[in-house]
């Protein structure tokens, strides 16, 4: 069995930048009343306006279930809205409200304020070559036919 060493495990890494991230981000979302995972739904629903419940889940990386619960308490809130979709009754689509959109442009400031913080100091073109990586690891991830093999979890193409 190959040596294991948790500090040159990529996603140890990963997973310790985002909950620091998310434990500062709670304080600075705090005054507003909201929490990490709804300001995901609002910062994504700002960007992308009429998403779907699917769409919505799958761009703010948030269980379908879960999601629902959170947009009902932002709906209640009155930060978005439920839409129907123009060519499909059957799709609701999600929408930030104008009261939504102002408390996105009180937040944002903070959490642009993190985000510079957390890429203070990295070179010229890292931030860039980061997401150029993230996103190729989706990618890898996503690829129709990518699955774990049970016997002995390694990664191949089917």
């Amino acid at each position: 069995m190959a040596t294991f060493e948790l500090e040159k495990h990529a996603f140890f890494w990963m997973t310790q930048v985002i909950g620091s991230r998310d434990r500062r981000l709670a304080d600075a979302l705090d005054g507003h009343g909201l929490r990490a995972p709804e300001w995901r739904v609002l910062a994504t629903l700002h960007a992308r306006q009429h998403c779907s419940m699917s769409e919505l889940a799958d761009l703010a990386s948030i269980e379908r279930s879960t999601l629902t619960r959170i947009v009902d308490r932002m709906q209640h809130s009155g930060w978005v809205t439920r839409l129907s979709d123009a060519e499909d009754m059957r799709i609701t689509r999600l929408a930030p409200t104008a009261l939504g959109e102002k408390l996105f442009a009180r937040v944002w400031p903070a959490v642009e304020e993190l985000n510079n913080a957390a890429l203070a100091g990295l070179p010229d073109g890292a931030a860039d070559l980061l997401r150029w990586t993230l996103q190729h690891m989706q990618a890898n991830l996503d690829r129709k036919g990518a699955r774990l093999k049970p016997d002995n979890l390694e990664l191949r193409q089917v």
